[in-house]
């Protein structure tokens, strides 16, 4: 059985190969929203199924979210990406996850 950080390990890798593979191809990274002020409501609801999508997969996957220097892993820093806090333990990872349902909730269409 692997452990939690062995599969993240795993799972890092697959995902950087594909991406740069996608990104060779001609393909493009969605861009984040820094400045939520100025953003759409469109770029908003971008914003929030990326949290939502990534703290469940945090959260399923048992990610860590420090390595063994105290520092935050590739999955914590891409919350601050998207103009999130970095979360520190599973606690703020699950309200992450709320606002993210919150914000997609607000500005979705039905």
């Amino acid at each position: 059985m692997l452990s939690a950080e062995e599969k993240y390990k795993r799972y890092d890798k697959r995902t950087n190969k594909k991406m740069g593979e996608y990104n060779r191809s001609g393909g493009s990274v969605a861009k984040p929203v820094r400045d939520v002020s100025k953003a759409s409501p469109a770029r908003k609801l971008t914003r929030g199924k990326f949290v939502l999508r990534k703290a469940a997969q945090i959260l399923k996957q048992k990610q860590p979210l420090k390595d063994k220097h105290g520092r935050p892993t590739p999955a914590a820093n891409q919350m601050r990406r998207w103009s999130f806090p970095v979360p520190k333990n599973y606690d703020d990872v699950r309200r992450l996850k709320q606002i993210g349902q919150n914000i997609v909730k607000r500005y979705k269409k039905d």
